[in-house]
């Protein structure tokens, strides 16, 4: 295993919570309940659908240098968190950039000259198509293509991700001949990262999909590992009936900033319903140290941390000699390293408590395993609080609200 929980042990979690944590995590990998198709996919994904994603990647990258993601949600953030704490695109490979995350006319008006200067495919991901922000970005961006390509040819350079039986989307994408990727039925957007709608843009920046897939595969399968790994759940879950209200997700490397994102995400909209649910916060030290390190050591004490520390990276920088004797000749990795063992120590001083996730290295599989973990847990501990991690009834007032606004 790639991940190691620690500091659980600290919060005194008894061998009955464990067995009950245990006993739904059986429960949820047996498949009965909607939208629990996720739990057993990385093993039970149809044999053939790796190597389609694979050539029609292939077949991408001749098209473009820049590929445009439209989706909003679980229909992005878990791409662009993988590229991102890979390091980007693989040499050769298209850029990915983001559309339909957001309804900014002067976010979404920069893609007139990307569409213009480069050559562009999109990838729309959506498994209704009705998805406001999606349905807008993918509406204007598409007219800007056919302005360029024509209709044929942008037909062509899209990729859509949808339902495999009805929406717009799947009308259009039927009536329009797109290469299309079909999003499972039983699998919801946050719970989505190792369907074809993470997985396809993926392929398409040269992310070794297969090893991704190979990680979630085998933490979902190890027993062994769910022993300890269940106390992640468990220590949440005791921290809120605690008191503690909000969980400030750390790490020590900007390259994680949007998996702290994706985790926002994920346990957000999984575990607020009904009064109840963690706040997930997210901070990246040592920069974020300079602006809320005061109120994280001092301040009102209704958090707690959850610390990712990726143990082994391959890139490093060794420290020049004009930085002074304490620090010459030192790596920045080492360094960072005293940062995290060293801000632990004063948190711990103040009584704070942590959660430490310790990831061996930053690969695809390392990924595959945590992503995986990260939507296990968040699955236990909404059962634990007694709601369904797997709705979001919460959303749709919002939704209606602008729909009436915009009918006014």
């Amino acid at each position: 295993m790639m991940i190691k929980i620690n500091e659980c042990d600290k919060l005194s979690i008894s061998k009955d919570a464990v067995e009950k944590a245990l006993a739904i995590r059986a429960d949820l990998c047996e498949d009965k309940e909607a939208f629990t198709g996720w739990t057993n996919w990385p093993s039970t994904m149809p044999s053939g659908w790796m190597g389609q994603m694979l050539s029609a990647a292939e077949d991408i990258r001749k098209k473009c240098d820049k590929l445009i993601v439209i989706g909003i949600g679980g229909s992005y953030l878990g791409t662009a968190a993988v590229i991102e704490a890979l390091g980007g695109s693989k040499p050769g490979c298209p850029e990915i950039l983001y559309a339909g995350n957001n309804m900014s006319g002067y976010y979404h008006a920069k893609f007139k000259e990307v569409i213009e200067n480069n050559d562009v495919c999109l990838c729309v991901v959506s498994k209704s198509g009705g998805t406001m922000e999606s349905r807008l970005a993918f509406s204007i961006l598409k007219d800007w293509m056919y302005e360029k390509y024509g209709r044929e040819e942008t037909a062509k350079r899209i990729v859509s991700i949808t339902d495999p039986a009805k929406g717009i989307l799947r009308e259009e994408t039927d009536r329009e001949g797109y290469v299309n990727f079909e999003i499972p039925g039983n699998i919801g957007g946050r719970y989505s990262a190792f369907t074809p709608g993470i997985m396809f843009p993926l392929a398409v920046a040269g992310v070794d999909i297969e090893e991704f897939v190979r990680g979630a595969k085998d933490i979902s399968t190890d027993d062994a590992f769910w022993q300890e790994g269940v106390k992640y759940a468990l220590s949440r879950y005791a921290l809120l009936e605690s008191g503690k209200k909000i969980e400030v997700f750390e790490y020590y490397d900007p390259s994680l900033r949007l998996i702290g994102e994706w985790c926002k995400q994920l346990f957000g909209e999984s575990e607020g319903k009904e009064g109840k649910g963690l706040f997930p916060a997210s901070l990246t030290f040592s920069t974020d140290l300079h602006s809320m390190g005061q109120f994280l050591q001092e301040g009102s004490q209704i958090f707690f941390e959850t610390i990712f520390d990726v143990l082994n990276r391959k890139d490093d920088v060794k420290v020049p000699e004009s930085a002074g004797a304490e620090l010459a000749g030192r790596s920045l990795n080492d360094i960072n390293a005293m940062a995290v063992k060293g801000v632990m120590a004063a948190h711990a001083k103040a009584s704070i408590p942590m959660i430490k996730i310790d990831v061996d290295e930053m690969s695809e599989y390392a990924l595959g395993q945590l992503l995986y973990f990260l939507m296990m847990t968040s699955a236990v501990t909404g059962k634990l609080m007694g709601i369904d991690p797997f709705n979001q009834p919460g959303v749709e007032d919002y939704k209606q609200e602008i729909r009436n606004l915009l009918g006014q």
